[in-house]
């Protein structure tokens, strides 16, 4: 045999070998699974916060249940275990300490924020991957290299509300109103930032706590102080307390917002006079879509849950199918999957594409909405600066 035909088997018979040790890498990957592979979510179900909260779970569980009906991963079903966060910060940690007892894989946290920050801790310490969609700009920057977001949060909307509204409404004397939690008070506290970058000031700041029930004297002071504009940043239930409360008042404003301006939990509960013409910026919707399968992902979801899907229940059924394709690729390994989700590129979800950043964030784009009616259309999407 001459030098080169050896040289030639020779790089065949190690391409052979390597070729088998990746395959046997990638069993073994396979193989790190536990069967059933555990999966925690914390959530409020109960309270004031549950019409938000129950969004989570089911993006998740439907998810959980596609993934099972298909096979599982590598053949290994998932087994979700929830725990009830109600509206108190204290029981969504007693809520956490018991997920932990069960050592899940991987945990998702909700989007309520002040929860997340109260879990944050233990979740690190524990080491084990937090995947959330708490909206509040600081979650990501508490530093655990173990907490990700795959939702779009107020730090984002704060920027492009504004800008929305001055530049595009050509509207220059709002006024704002939020809940007064972590999560409306932050975004309006930056709402107030990117405005004056515009140079334009709020007429009147005013905000609301979450169990309140008439907002009348704020909107009334918003009024008085000849705003044209209302910003609005709350959730749906008090969302759609506020835009009723603008109707009986005879108050007639553009209104710009979060999501929950757009939410079919929201629009349920309003009339179209009521609702019509309103504006939002967030996270994807649904119900927008003029894809036939998306609109029958929604269809199925309602269904089964009664509720109608929102951006949140697309972002934690995403984030589901996220981790399932991470999985696959690198087994069941906890540090494994915190660095897959951490080097994330250009993963296609159903709605949009995600992309981590160097804190932790995968969501960064947005659409603007405007209620026809009752009917949210989607004038478009809008992308974070840099994405």
């Amino acid at each position: 045999m001459s030098f080169i035909s050896l040289k030639t088997s020779m790089i065949g018979a190690t391409a052979i070998c390597l070729s088998m040790a990746i395959t046997h890498e990638s069993k073994a990957d396979a193989a790190s699974c536990p069967s059933p592979i555990p999966l925690g979510l914390t959530t409020a179900l109960t309270g004031n916060l549950a019409l938000l909260g129950t969004q989570a779970r089911n993006g998740v569980e439907f998810a959980v249940d596609e993934i099972n009906a298909g096979g599982g991963i590598s053949g290994k079903k998932l087994a979700l275990t929830t725990e009830d966060t109600g509206a108190s910060s204290t029981d969504a940690l007693n809520a956490m300490n018991r997920i932990l007892e069960g050592k899940p894989l991987v945990i998702f946290g909700s989007m309520i924020s002040p929860h997340v920050f109260a879990q944050t801790d233990v979740v690190t310490k524990s080491e084990t991957p937090f995947l959330v969609g708490a909206t509040n700009a600081k979650v990501t920057a508490q530093g655990s290299k173990w907490l990700f977001r795959t939702h779009v949060h107020d730090g984002q909307l704060a920027d492009l509300i504004p800008e929305y509204l001055v530049k595009s409404l050509g509207k220059t004397r709002p006024g704002i109103m939020a809940v007064a939690d972590d999560y409306g008070l932050g975004a309006s506290k930056g709402i107030q930032a990117s405005l004056a970058k515009l140079k334009v000031s709020p007429v009147a700041v005013t905000s609301y706590a979450p169990s309140d029930k008439d907002m009348s004297a704020q909107l009334l002071e918003i009024k008085d102080k000849d705003a044209d504009s209302l910003i609005l940043f709350g959730r749906p239930a008090d969302v759609t307390l506020v835009v009723k409360q603008m109707g009986d008042l005879g108050i007639k404003l553009t209104t710009i917002g979060n999501s929950s301006i757009v939410a079919q939990t929201t629009l349920n509960n309003l009339s179209a006079a009521e609702a019509d013409g309103t504006y939002a910026i967030g996270g994807m919707i649904p119900q927008t879509s003029t894809d036939a399968k998306i609109l029958d992902w929604s269809k199925r979801v309602q269904e089964k849950y009664k509720v109608p899907a929102d951006n949140f229940t697309v972002s934690y059924y995403d984030t589901v199918h996220m981790l399932k394709s991470i999985i696959e690729k690198v087994g069941c390994d906890k540090p494994a999957i915190r660095d897959a989700l951490a080097a994330t590129r250009d993963w296609k979800g159903m709605l949009i594409s995600y992309q981590a950043d160097a804190r932790g964030d995968l969501a960064h784009t947005l659409g603007i909405y405007r209620n026809k009616g009752k009917t949210p259309e989607l004038a478009g999407p809008i992308k974070e600066n840099g994405y």
